[in-house]
Parts: C-alpha cells; structure tokens; sequence
C-alpha cells in the first residue's frame, strides 16, 4: 500500500467514527426533548378556553385541529401485489354459447382446402427397353425401385409413361398425376 491510500483509509476511518459519534449525540438529544415537550391533551376545555391555552402556548399544535387518519388494513402491508391490467368485463353465459355458436358457424362456412399430392420423393436413376417393355428405376432416400409401365411403384404411386424428357406418376389415394422430370429440370404437378 502506498502512502496516499493509507492516508485516505485514514480519513474514511476518522469520518465515519465522527459521524457515528454525531448520530449518537443526535439520538440521545431528541429523546430527551420528546419526553419532555409531550403534555397531556385536556379534552374536557371548551374551544374559546383552549385558544386562550394556545395564545399563551404558541408553540404547541392543536390536536384536535388535525385530521383523523383513516385506517387502512393493507396500509403497512410492504409487499402487496398490484395489479395494473384493466379488468376483462364480465361475460355472462348467454354471451358465451353466443361467441362458440358464432365460431363454429365461421368454422362450417369456411371449406377445408382440397387435398393435395405429396412432393415427388423420387429421383431418375435410369431405364431399360426390353422388346416392348420398358422398366424405369428410381430411387427414393433408403430404398431403390424398378417398375414397368402401368404397375405400381410402391403402394402409393403407379408409373403411366415415361418420354425422354420425363416420367408421368399417379399418386393413388388421390388419383393425382404427376410429373417427374429426368436430369432434375423441372418437378411439378399436375391434374
């Protein structure tokens, strides 16, 4: 520690026991002086005796002239939660069944949207001309398939044509064509 820091420790030091000794002193005054300055309110004086008692007294406050304090039981209460948001109104139960009766007639009035073929899963692998038959392969992530026109190529899908260019899917469940074209141009749908 160099000597400007214990010089200012010091006088920290030497402060807060001045000012420890200062709110002792302090205390000890005002105790003395409330026990002392503190009469006893006579109720029993009518309203021109006791302003006679103040004119000679000055310096006392009239007691009764105060307001009375209102009591209130959450006044001490530190720790009381407050609750800023506005109150929802009341909602009886007429308005209620109303407001689900309004929803579901929304809900029916609105038609489900048509269902739709899944995205082709399928790539282009390659095909094989055998005679008159012509088998395509495709291969899907984790399995392969080899299938001839008109057959199925898994339970979902059937293989109608294939060209150069493309190979022309029926997904079944929803009897929807679609396109799958060769060298990944184009992927699109069609009815």
């Amino acid at each position: 520690m160099d000597s400007a820091e214990k010089k200012r420790k010091l006088l920290l030091g030497g402060a807060l026991v001045v000012t420890l000794l200062a709110v002792a002193l302090v205390e000890e005054e005002d105790e003395d002086s409330i026990i002392n300055t503190v009469e006893p309110v006579q109720t029993s004086k009518s309203a021109p005796e006791r302003n006679k008692a103040q004119e000679g007294n000055a310096e006392y406050l009239d007691v009764s002239k105060l307001g009375q304090r209102k009591f209130n039981s959450t006044a001490g209460e530190l720790f009381v939660s407050t609750n800023w948001a506005p109150k929802k109104p009341k909602v009886t139960a007429e308005e209620q069944a109303a407001a689900k009766a309004a929803e579901l007639a929304k809900a029916a009035a609105i038609p489900p949207p048509a269902p739709t073929a899944p995205p082709l899963q399928f790539k282009y692998t390659g095909k094989a001309i055998s005679g008159s038959d012509t088998w395509v392969f495709l291969s899907q992530p984790g399995e392969n398939f080899i299938a001839r026109i008109g057959g199925k190529i898994n339970e979902q899908y059937r293989l109608d044509t294939i060209t150069d260019n493309e190979v022309k899917v029926t997904y079944l469940p929803l009897n929807i064509k679609q396109t799958l074209t060769i060298n990944n141009k184009l992927a699109g749908n069609m009815r």
